[in-house]
């Protein structure tokens, strides 16, 4: 077969292409420092590179997730720190001002750091990770109403006590019906039963607002389900209000993880047909944490007064017996009445409990007991014998709270807007108006408003990890809420009861308890991020060497590949160039 010129020629032009075609390519390599550039370079290796780029994607994720969770729980970490040294230094204050040393006006200082440690406490429960990330307060953080304390269970009547009109988020339900006939509902069956009526009523359907209801110590709890500050509800009317325990409460909005509000009641001894909201704080700077009342002065008037304020006993002058005062104080604020009393001796071991504003005898053959406790309507007298001996017959001590006045002589304006100290509340007419001596009690509390959830990063593949304790768990529950304990301390330094000082160091212990408890699982959640985050960094280089070793050149074979090249690529061109000077051509020029 004859090879012509032309065929010789083209040959070499070919290899002389596929030489620089090959160096190009070694270039490219040697710039990138990868062998493996596209599919065709080597298709089974590019398919492991792409699979170990997925790794390491993956890996490169959940670490970034455990650093977030990590920052998380040292966050919750700090703050449970500090409410344990928040927490100690109350618990301190508590066993200096129970000693007898102190007096009223002793006490009524040490409540003015105890008041700015409460605020502290707070601060410390409402401790965002991040904008409207809140540490203790779980997924989201609602508005909610709660009722008063019902004896379950309860008795819902077609037609007599049944319906309920709610506003949720600001929009106001159609009339809601319980019950068709006559049920006895048992707490969580009745919480069920309101949940459902007031999610199926239109106007809130239409609304796109709904609610959940739950019965917990002993109350029920009415939630939006919106977050934010402008989730919010309010029971405003039914005739199954008061059976319910809506005649009163709390509420408040979804602002902060540890809402700071006021439970609102109507006295028992009330003669008036008014009812009362919820009670809610609308301006948290001016809360005092003080409990109050609203007492009507004529059907349309009434005073507000702070009932956090000393219990005064005075022993009568014509007094012959050696017994005097040990302690007194307000127990239960719910239960005041703000009436002045007598204890009077029948006898050197018995005493009667007289209401000297009423002139009702309270109780009466009660025996006497030097230190012990003698309560009746929220107060708490403890008297004790002298030196020299104990009660004698006809013995009277006069029993009395000295409230301050907060407000004189307001005008009443039916569901019109009560604001003080921070405090909003409205009273309606009921089935009339109020009475003259009517009472509404306005008392001190905190609510969590966050709910269960469990903020969760993943890890790996299916496997994940909380990274936070719901504030429920922590500062409201479940052994005590160490808000109230605090409250209740600071309203027995206000009002000067030893005994209430004394009580509270109990509380006291157990929040102290329960956040070390807590601080375990955050110190338990931290350990296993940091080993979690350890075994990530060791795979991450795992996998990164192992890309490398199908991705990355051989840099000194490369540079010898290329340096070959480049001798093919000369060889090839004088080959071309010597071929060119003996051809035809040549001689043809």
């Amino acid at each position: 077969m004859r090879v012509t010129e032309q065929q010789v020629f083209g040959f070499l032009v070919n290899n002389y292409q596929r030489a620089r075609s090959r160096a190009l390519r070694l270039q490219e390599h040697l710039s990138t420092g990868k062998q493996v550039l596209q599919p065709s370079d080597d298709p089974s290796r590019f398919h492991r590179i792409v699979g170990e780029k997925t790794t390491l994607v993956k890996l490169e994720q959940h670490l970034r997730n455990v650093a977030v969770a990590t920052t998380r729980v040292e966050l919750a970490d700090t703050s449970l720190q500090g409410t344990t040294a928040a927490l100690s230094r109350i618990r301190q204050l508590a066993v200096q001002y129970a000693s007898d040393t102190n007096g009223a006006a002793e006490r009524a200082i040490g409540g003015h750091e105890i008041k700015e440690l409460l605020q502290h406490l707070l601060q410390l429960g409402n401790t965002e990770f991040d904008e409207n990330q809140p540490v203790f307060g779980g997924t989201s953080r609602h508005g909610f109403a709660t009722g008063l304390a019902l004896a379950t269970p309860v008795t819902v009547t077609n037609a007599v006590a049944d319906t309920l009109t709610v506003k949720i988020d600001g929009v106001t339900s159609g009339t809601i019906d319980l019950t068709g006939g006559t049920e006895t509902l048992g707490g969580p069956e009745l919480a069920a039963r309101v949940q459902s009526r007031i999610n199926a009523d239109s106007t809130l359907v239409a609304a796109g607002k709904s609610v959940s209801v739950t019965y917990a110590e002993g109350r029920l709890a009415v939630s939006s389900n919106s977050e934010g500050p402008t989730s919010k509800v309010e029971v405003v009317g039914g005739s199954a209000r008061t059976l319910l325990g809506f005649n009163g409460g709390s509420a408040g909005v979804g602002t902060a993880t540890f809402v700071t509000t006021v439970t609102t009641d109507a006295a028992a001894a009330n003669s008036g047909g008014a009812l009362v909201s919820q009670g809610e704080i609308v301006n948290t700077s001016a809360a005092s944490f003080d409990n109050y009342a609203v007492r009507f002065t004529g059907s349309g008037s009434f005073d507000i007064v702070n009932i956090s304020a000393p219990v005064t006993v005075t022993a009568n002058s014509a007094n012959a017996g050696r017994l005097g005062r040990a302690d007194a104080g307000i127990v239960d604020p719910q239960r005041i009445t703000l009436d002045t009393y007598e204890i009077q001796f029948t006898s050197a071991s018995q005493y009667s409990v007289l209401n000297t504003t009423t002139g009702t005898t309270i109780s009466t053959g009660n025996s006497y007991v030097s230190g012990g406790a003698i309560e009746f309507d929220g107060l708490r007298v403890v008297l004790a014998n002298g030196q020299q001996g104990g009660p004698a017959t006809g013995d009277r001590f006069a029993v009395a709270i000295a409230p301050k006045t907060v407000l004189a002589n307001q005008p009443y304006t039916s569901g019109g807007p009560i604001v003080f100290d921070g405090i909003q509340l409205r009273i309606t007419n009921g089935s009339s108006t109020p009475a003259s001596g009517d009472l509404f009690h306005i008392v001190s509390h905190t609510r969590y408003a966050g709910d269960s959830g469990s903020h969760e990063v993943e890890v790996a593949d299916g496997e994940v990890i909380p990274t936070n304790v719901p504030g429920e768990q922590v500062f409201s529950g479940p052994s005590v809420n160490l808000f109230d304990a605090v409250q209740h301390l600071l309203a027995a330094l206000r009002g000067n009861h030893k005994a209430g000082i004394v009580e509270s160091l109990g509380d006291l212990d157990r929040a102290l308890s329960q956040v070390t408890s807590a601080q375990g699982t955050i110190g338990a959640l931290a350990n296993r991020l940091e080993s979690t985050s350890f075994a990530l960094e060791e795979t991450k280089v795992l996998a990164t060497n192992t890309l490398s070793s199908y991705e990355d050149i051989d840099l000194a074979r490369t540079i010898s590949d290329l340096t070959l090249q480049e001798y093919a690529i000369q060889a090839a061109g004088e080959t071309l160039g010597r071929l060119f000077d003996n051809s035809l051509l040549k001689h043809l020029r």
